[in-house]
């Protein structure tokens, strides 16, 4: 089946080349009709994928070489390599299980509390390192307080409840950050590659907080309705434990590095040279090389990079790379031109109409992918209505990080599914609820945000 898949993606390419269209260019649309059925697919994988416009849009003449390289070298994809190598720098010496453990302590035993807990330090963390570390993290966590709490009545309901709640608390609190989740940095770069619109990691904080807060809280009121409203129970206390030095060192340079990405832009008034995001996030990471541990060597050591997701690098620069082939294939022009009629209607149908198909397609394929090929047609057609540029692909950025239905959505929800006391048809009917009220909430706070 993986083989027929392969073929099918470089027959719709071939397929689309013999359209005779005279308003966009075929082989364009061949391309990303490839792309989309192998991200779909996944006969190979996504990062793979990502290459196809090297591999196949050089030598086709979709897209010249200076702005391929701008693509696969935007500043954006270099500003989520320097927050992975300060994820991995707080994951080596264990700070991030330090914050969980003392966060969940601070709130308490009973379920309640425990589960605000969990949803609290889960989406604090993700925040600042991947959705999918912070999963990893904290499900070990979550199971051994499963195994320790007493044995009532509802106890499984309470664990699935509880399990949940970390994919879900993982992929909201990324969107409150550029780094926090892929959609959002892709988002950002192909905005400034495309439409000359810079986004400051201050100012998409001040998007993407009050999104994720009012998401969580619902959240954490829609998992204790369904799971704990009649558990009762007090489990040990957990002790606390001091931090070392090591992980003292990596918390005093992380908290610097965020105050930098914070106040930039007051900082470039007084400064003699001009800084940005990349510039921090990078400086950042080059000292966690050079500072000493307490082993007498840096914290981080090149080897220690093996763990960092190179290929979602490669996923930045190639969903970047073919939302410009499909620029300059007036594809997205001709979308637009189809896509004008929704203008007719009044603005929070149409925001409701446009994250509600980038919340649910994400179900289906990789919300990066989605991000990729979404912005650069939603972008335009904002600009050609006079609508909020950054108000409308903000919508779909937090849209597709909401998907909370399938395993396959995204990784938290592969790796709470993975611990084998969740059955798939509870986290659809719970995913799909959250789906509703994400699609609510993005489109009110952007609405609120961008339209009054």
């Amino acid at each position: 089946m993986k083989y027929l898949h392969f073929i099918i993606g470089v027959v719709l390419f071939f397929a689309a080349r013999l359209l005779e269209i005279n308003a966009f260019d075929t082989s364009a649309l061949g391309l990303a009709l490839w792309m989309v059925y192998w991200w779909i697919t996944q006969p190979i994988p996504l990062y793979v994928t990502a290459l196809l416009p090297i591999a196949v849009g050089v030598p086709f003449e979709l897209i010249q070489t200076d702005i391929l390289a701008q693509s696969y070298g935007n500043q954006m994809i270099f500003l989520f390599l320097g927050g992975f190598i300060l994820a991995i720098g707080i994951e080596k010496w264990n700070l991030h299980e330090q914050i969980a453990l003392t966060i969940i302590r601070m709130f308490g035993r009973t379920p309640q509390r425990i589960l605000g807990g969990f949803m609290f330090s889960t989406a604090v963390l993700s925040m600042w390192i991947s959705n999918t570390a912070t999963a990893l993290m904290m499900l070990p966590i979550a199971m051994s307080v499963i195994q320790t709490i007493p044995r009532f009545r509802e106890k499984r309901l309470f664990s699935v409840g509880l399990l949940l709640s970390i994919a879900f608390a993982a992929n909201i609190g990324g969107t409150a950050t550029l780094i926090g989740t892929p959609p959002n940095i892709q988002m950002a770069g192909i905005l400034a590659q495309e439409f000359d619109l810079t986004i400051s990691f201050f100012e998409w904080f001040l998007i993407g907080t009050p999104f994720m807060l009012v998401m969580l809280v619902l959240t954490f009121f829609t998992v204790k309705y369904f799971f704990i409203k009649n558990a009762s129970f007090e489990m040990e206390e957990i002790e606390p434990r001091k931090l070392d030095a090591n992980q003292k060192r990596v918390l005093y340079l992380f908290l610097v590095v965020v105050t930098l990405w914070m106040s930039r832009t007051f900082l470039n008034d007084y400064l003699p040279i001009v800084i940005n995001d990349t510039i921090i996030a990078l400086s950042g990471s080059i000292l966690l090389f050079i500072l000493p541990s307490t082993e007498n060597r840096p914290l981080l050591i090149w080897e220690d990079l093996n763990r960092l997701p190179w290929g979602i690098l490669f996923l930045f620069g190639g969903g970047m790379a073919l939302a410009a082939i499909l620029a300059e294939a007036n594809i997205v022009n001709f979308l637009v031109e189809v896509m004008k009629p929704l203008a007719t209607f009044p603005v929070i149908v149409l925001l409701l109409v446009l994250f509600t198909v980038a919340l649910f397609a994400t179900e289906l394929m990789s919300n990066l992918a989605l991000v990729s090929l979404i912005i650069p047609l939603i972008g335009k057609f904002a600009v050609e209505l006079d609508l909020p540029l950054l108000g409308i692909s903000a919508g779909i950025a937090l849209s597709a990080s909401c998907a909370f239905m399938l395993p396959v959505a995204t990784p938290p929800n592969a790796i709470v599914y993975s611990s084998n006391l969740i059955h798939i048809r509870e986290m659809v009917r719970y995913g799909f609820v959250l789906n509703l009220i994400a699609i609510v909430v993005v489109t009110f706070v952007i609405y609120l945000l961008f339209f009054i």
